[in-house]
């Protein structure tokens, strides 16, 4: 008899991840059914969404606090809906809220899947306990996770990032640019502020301000990748229709750019895995930046950097982003091609510490094996 599942996505990389998960699995087990939280990808894959990962999307511990309400809203209707025919929970990356699911689901004795694991390596050792005692069925897609996990005595099962997979599936350049009406002779430069409305209302004007004395001189031409749940007239009112805007084939823009502008998540990356050069941004209240410095063990923020093991890309933070300094790295990679070419380099080793292509048959496995 087919297994019904609750499935939470909250943002647009998890989307993609959880649709990818999904689909793995139904390859596996057919009968299986999917309910949850997330975005156009997992629904295009089958899954009954009773809420929009929209809803979820907050960036920052001030901004939280003015969404509590709906939240809380949405975390009693899913009680209510685990106490249905629910065999497991999965949980893809998105920690605030899914680790409080994860207790939830748990206490109700409900399996819990937990696919990418929280970086508690770089934030949030205190909640290791979390997982031990609310997490069955740890999915970690790095290999130092695994090994992280297994020094707390959990065992965690590494099954690489599913990046791998997805940044192998994309059109040819030439393809790229006759699909979007893009002209062959003039570079791009992917300007990528993130995927939930605040992150694009703080970041979208510094980068387009940066961009305003390079595009012309250098002949380049700026395009925006925006998430699907975003509407289109967000963008327009911040930039009008000077850029191009794309909503799909955003991994290709990432390959086909000479650089990109990006907010620091885990589009850095897909670019660093990619090998495009980056400026990486980021901007919250001051109270979230201060506080999550306090949680925060690491050094750097951008995921390019961490995986690297060292600071390979520029990281523009809080009171640094400014445009003139987001344009001087900019003019730095159009400059100097000795610079570019050293950050290239730095970011070959990623793929290789991304793991072999295959992540989500994998996880599908361990979970069709968990829930025989």
């Amino acid at each position: 008899m087919g297994k019904t599942f609750f499935i939470i996505a909250g943002e647009a990389s998890g989307d993609r991840h959880a649709a990818d998960l999904v689909r793995a699995i139904q390859e596996l087990r057919p009968d299986c059914r999917f309910i949850g939280i997330g975005g156009d990808c997992m629904r295009q894959e089958g899954v009954e969404l009773i809420y929009p990962m929209s809803d979820l999307a907050v960036l920052g511990i001030v901004e939280i606090f003015r969404h509590l309400p709906t939240l809380y809203r949405i975390q009693n209707d899913i009680k209510r809906r685990l106490q249905k025919a629910i065999d497991a929970v999965i949980l893809v990356d998105y920690p605030g809220f899914n680790l409080r699911i994860a207790r939830m689901a748990g206490r109700m004795g409900i399996p819990v899947i937990y696919y990418i694991c929280p970086q508690l390596w770089a934030w949030g050792q205190k909640r290791v306990e979390k997982i031990r005692k609310y997490v069955d069925l740890p999915l970690v897609i790095f290999q130092f996770e695994q090994e992280f996990f297994a020094r707390f005595g959990i065992r965690a099962h590494w099954v690489g990032h599913p990046l791998v997979d997805q940044l192998r599936r994309l059109p040819s350049e030439a393809e790229f640019r006759k699909n979007y009406g893009l002209p062959t002779d003039k570079p791009l430069v992917a300007l990528l502020p993130g995927s939930r409305r605040m992150e694009v209302e703080r970041l979208l004007p510094v980068m387009c301000a940066a961009m305003q004395d390079l595009t012309r001189p250098y002949g380049l031409l700026p395009v925006i990748g925006k998430p699907v749940h975003l509407e289109n007239e967000l963008y327009h009112r911040i930039v009008g229709r000077r850029y191009p805007i794309l909503e799909r084939d955003i991994g290709a823009l990432m390959k086909y750019a000479h650089f990109a502008l990006v907010a620091s998540g885990t589009a850095t990356l897909e670019l660093a895995f990619l090998q495009t050069p980056m400026v990486v941004l980021y901007r919250v209240s001051p109270v979230t930046y201060y506080m999550g410095r306090l949680l925060i063990k690491l050094n750097t923020i951008a995921l390019a950097n961490i995986v690297a093991g060292r600071p390979v890309v520029p990281e523009l933070i809080q009171h640094r982003l400014t445009p003139e300094r987001v344009r001087r790295y900019a003019q730095q990679y159009l400059d100097d091609s000795a610079y570019y070419n050293r950050v290239k380099a730095g970011l070959a080793q990623i793929p290789e510490i991304l793991g072999p292509p295959g992540a989500s048959r994998r996880a599908a496995r361990h979970i069709v094996e968990f829930l025989p």
